[in-house]
């Protein structure tokens, strides 16, 4: 059988194709690698990759196009994996696939598809078969009874018969050893042109806790299992000789459950050269572990905290210790390990004091080697919230970066529409006013721009604590934007316009925060990370203007200066002081190639900058110059290295500037 297997697609805000993950999807590969055992011809289609390198489009025709390149593959089969957050694109496609192929079968696969198995197929009939669970083992059989339709011995399964009523088999389809799984073929993307900084390989399945908002458990059956220490360095290996990579992600919710486990994969990955990242609870570590993983080429560890509040790790059955957060990722500073602290909030129960201990505990693992994140709940179908909860649900617009954007109109009457399918779109009413949750989230994300130095070091002002400067920011925001909402975002300005009225229009930290959320934004502008064209030949006579790529930050501190008197400032007592009459600085950032450069020049050379927001000749320019300020012309020199350099560019459509 010819099958064709569709990736997910979350697609991004809109333009940012930047957030598409294109790493390769470990669980279409594995289905790949069962067909391929047993004689199918698989392809992967993987929308994510032809947006990125442009083949898609990122409009409204995303849908028929895709559905077209599908259905070029001449497919005898088509199967789609889809979580909440990427559901609209299996659907719209997959609608298209039936109107232009009525026969062709369409399976669907995924932790949404198994929650949901009857309302999907109930609402949706583009899909005639939903496999539910772990589908590795059942997928031969699941593609031989594909054209007859025969299903009933196969475990797993929900279905719509030929009356359209719908039916399943029982069963959890679990794959008890997953070392008996075949290898990964990785040859089903291209490897070569993703850019990728490291490979994912699967290290196990499963997470045996409980914690009431994640869907996780419920998918995987609280079934711990992690593949042998032996298995786990073949695949490394592998990967490594045919791809070239040696650092790897091991994807595991819970990688270090099972210590003896984790310690014999370091006595055998030890010595090896590999670099490797997991994922794990910190009360599942310990520093003698930690040090094992370390010697063994761990790098970094996600730890997913959700919540600083001892109540709420009791209302949502996290029940971590949160004595033990800080000192955890301390000791993995100290051992060369980065880390990542995961939180959430917008819990239903979560008071104010809640979300002041999740902030606080944020605030205090701001640090050079934890990064820290903040996202806001989402309801997930077959989570014991979602069946509390599910009656209250709202929808009111705001989307997370993790949601699919609403491409077209259909799309968003679809999502508000069906909210017992969208789920992930809307939101929990809660105590705390939805925009309280809003702003926090966004509140540290704007923070992370400007580096966790600084981010500790303003903090100090505010005794401390996140939770009060997030008071006097939403303080600030509601006076300055009254009709502050969730579809409206503090953004880099607003924050900016703060930090300028607590500290002052002249104080460093002013500056400081400028230049870091402008450096972010010149990252985020479409085509930064595209080649810079060829500089063209340059003549005085010539008309240029300034490039996109450029962006003018004028009356500076000396911010190198200060970032590092505030990197060598260790008491977390101590506040420097400033001079108002302190020299002032332009700085010039350029987005020439992977990454920002930044110059710090004269005042006087930016406002010559400045002129060219609009097209010049550079030799009028120089003559404007000398007669305001006299003396000899500009050295054309000065005006070629800018064009060499790219800060100036030839405009779009040459202009007829008289000189």
């Amino acid at each position: 059988m010819q099958l064709t297997l569709v990736d997910n697609l979350v697609m991004p805000e809109e333009g940012d194709l930047s957030l598409l993950d294109v790493h390769p999807h470990l669980g279409l590969l594995a289905l790949a690698a069962a067909a391929e055992a047993h004689g199918h011809s698989v392809r992967i289609y993987d929308p994510k990759w032809l947006l990125r390198c442009g083949t898609l489009r990122y409009d409204d025709t995303l849908y028929e196009r895709a559905a077209a390149a599908i259905l070029s593959q001449r497919p005898e089969a088509v199967g789609f994996t889809s979580l909440g957050c990427s559901f609209l694109f299996a659907i719209n496609v997959a609608a298209l696939l039936r109107q232009q192929e009525p026969e062709l079968p369409i399976m669907l696969g995924g932790p949404h598809a198994t929650m949901l198995d009857r309302l999907i197929l109930e609402r949706f009939p583009q899909f005639d078969l939903i496999v539910r669970h772990e589908a590795d083992e059942i997928f031969p059989a699941v593609l031989r009874a594909l054209p007859e339709r025969h299903f009933i011995s196969v475990p797993g399964l929900s279905w719509r018969d030929r009356r359209g009523e719908f039916q399943m088999t029982p069963g959890k389809p679990k794959v008890e050893d997953l070392d008996r799984l075949p290898l990964l073929s990785y040859d089903h993307y291209p490897i070569a042109e993703l850019g990728l900084d490291l490979l994912r390989i699967e290290a196990g399945r499963g997470c045996p806790f409980m914690c009431t908002f994640c869907s996780t458990a419920g998918f995987f059956q609280r079934s711990f299992r992690l593949k042998s220490a032996e298995r786990l360095v073949f695949e490394l290996e592998q990967l490594r000789e045919r791809y070239g990579y040696s650092e790897f992600k091991l994807d595991h919710d819970m990688f270090t459950v099972n210590k003896r486990k984790v310690m014999e994969f370091c006595e055998a990955v030890k010595g090896r050269g590999f670099r490797w990242r997991v994922s794990a609870r910190v009360d599942c570590v310990n520093p003698m572990l930690l040090e094992k993983m370390a010697e063994a080429g761990c790098i970094g560890l996600y730890f997913g905290i959700e919540t600083g509040s001892k109540r709420m790790q009791q209302i949502t059955m996290k029940k971590l210790d949160l004595d033990l957060v800080e000192p955890t990722l301390a000791i993995a500073a100290q051992l060369g390990i980065e880390t990542t602290a995961s939180f959430i909030t917008g819990y239903p129960e979560e008071h104010r004091a809640d979300q002041d201990d999740t902030l606080d505990m944020i605030g205090r693992c701001f640090t050079p080697n934890c990064l820290t994140q903040l996202h806001i709940l989402q309801p997930e179908p077959g989570t014991p919230m979602y069946a509390e909860h599910s009656a209250e649900i709202r929808y009111d617009g705001y989307s997370s970066p993790y949601n699919t954007y609403l491409l077209t109109a259909q799309d968003r009457d679809l999502v508000t529409g069906t909210p017992d399918i969208f789920q992930t779109y809307f939101h929990y009413p809660a105590v705390l006013p939805r925009e309280d949750h809003t702003f926090a989230v966004l509140t540290v994300e704007l923070l992370r721009r400007v580096g966790a130095t600084v981010v500790g070091y303003t903090l100090r002002r505010f005794e401390g604590r996140l939770s009060s400067f997030v008071a006097a920011f939403r303080a600030f925001a509601a006076r300055k934007t009254p009709r502050l909402s969730p579809a409206r975002r503090p953004d880099g300005t607003l924050l900016a316009d703060f930090i300028a009225e607590r500290f002052g229009p002249h104080h460093y930290l002013t500056s400081v925060f400028r230049l870091g959320l402008a450096l972010h934004d010149m990252s985020t502008v479409p085509g930064h990370d595209t080649p810079a064209v060829s500089a063209p030949t340059f003549s005085p006579q010539q008309t240029f203007v300034l490039s996109e790529r450029v962006r003018i930050l004028p009356d500076l501190h000396d911010c190198e200066n200060w970032l590092s008197r505030i990197r060598n400032c260790t008491d977390s007592a101590d506040i420097l002081e400033g001079d108002d009459d302190e020299e002032r600085f332009t700085y010039v950032l350029h987005f020439g190639q992977a990454k920002p450069a930044s110059y710090r020049v004269d005042n006087g050379i930016g406002v010559i900058l400045g002129l060219f927001n609009q097209p010049q000749r550079c030799d009028s320019v120089s003559e404007m110059i000398r007669a305001i300020a006299g003396g000899t012309p500009m050295d054309p020199n000065f005006f070629r290295e800018l064009v060499e350099t790219g800060i100036l560019v030839e405009p779009p459509h040459p202009l007829s500037i008289l000189a």
